[in-house]
């Protein structure tokens, strides 16, 4: 690493933190209000990462928003981003009294009634996910969460810390011993969170994504299809208010023919079709900038 990149990401970390300091001196609802105003202007400055929001939502979308419509979403997408920060970084100053205020649940019999197994949970990067995850421990469910390390270690373990103080425990995926903590999780029947809606360096099989294939990584239905655990679908979803909802799908029907190979790939598009159809519900809370469809689908797969 160069010189010039360790000290930008050692600002960058810096800054972060200098953020949290500042916005927990503030009331909860000030703090969101200037979450939001950070996110208006991360849209303006940040010219190369709100082109590619629009682009991906037009990817998305094709013709069916106008402009006008595209641009309002992809800016309230960063005002949501910049709510989800500051929500989180002020988040350990609350009570558990008061982040239960800020939460609503709607299916949450479905971690209660678990039949003695384990329960896969997954997610996409849709209103507050990390919020979802610190809610989930504040009611007393066991939780981890699988997480790619963020290039910047800096940020990661100030992140991975943030998730401790709420309770929930971060698997490093890729490290030694991740395979391990993961089986460990399940036979110990507590809650395993996964998100799979970004293309990243893991194991991953292309399924249709607004329909377009997108590499997708297949680690949640490898471990349906290997292991004795309940499948959930959960999203965490912005409410005009500024409160949130958590909804817990119906334990999930999987495919299970034998067929090891063709059950990861139909498990992994029939939980990408719940994340696409939530997504279409609330497009301004899912995150645009992301190249979701970065890696090219093999000739040999175009057509099948």
């Amino acid at each position: 690493m160069t010189i010039r990149k360790y000290s930008s990401r050692l600002t960058f970390a810096l800054l972060i933190k200098g953020i949290a300091g500042l916005a927990r001196l503030l009331p909860w609802k000030t703090a969101v209000f200037l979450g939001g105003s950070l996110g208006i202007f991360l849209y303006y400055i940040l010219g190369r990462y709100r082109k590619a929001s629009l682009m991906n939502f037009k990817t998305a979308f094709g013709d069916t928003k106008n402009q006008t419509e595209s641009t309002r979403i992809i800016k309230n997408s960063f005002i949501n981003l910049g709510k989800s920060l500051i929500e989180i970084l002020v988040l350990p100053k609350l009570k558990p009294h008061e982040i239960d205020s800020l939460v609503s649940w709607e299916g949450e019999e479905y971690l209660k009634d678990t039949d003695g197994k384990g329960v896969i949970l997954i997610t996409g990067h849709i209103g507050n996910w990390e919020l979802m995850g610190a809610s989930i421990a504040n009611h007393g469910y066991p939780i981890h969460a699988i997480a790619t390390p963020l290039y910047n270690f800096r940020i990661d373990q100030f992140i991975i810390n943030l998730r401790s103080l709420f309770g929930v425990k971060t698997i490093s995926r890729g490290t030694p011993s991740s395979s391990r903590k993961i089986l460990e999780v399940l036979r110990r029947k507590e809650i395993l969170a996964l998100l799979i809606d970004q293309d990243t360096r893991v194991d991953g099989v292309f399924v249709p994504f607004f329909n377009k294939k997108a590499y997708t990584p297949s680690g949640a239905a490898q471990l349906a299809v290997r292991v004795n655990a309940i499948t959930v679908m959960a999203f965490m979803t912005r409410l005009p208010n500024n409160r949130h909802r958590i909804t817990i799908e119906k334990p999930m029907t999987l495919f299970m023919t034998g067929d090891k190979k063709s059950d990861i790939e139909k498990n992994t598009m029939l939980f990408t079709s719940r994340i696409e159809q939530k997504i279409r519900m609330h497009p301004d809370q899912w995150v645009w900038m992301h190249s979701r469809w970065k890696t090219e689908v093999p000739s040999s797969d175009e057509s099948a």
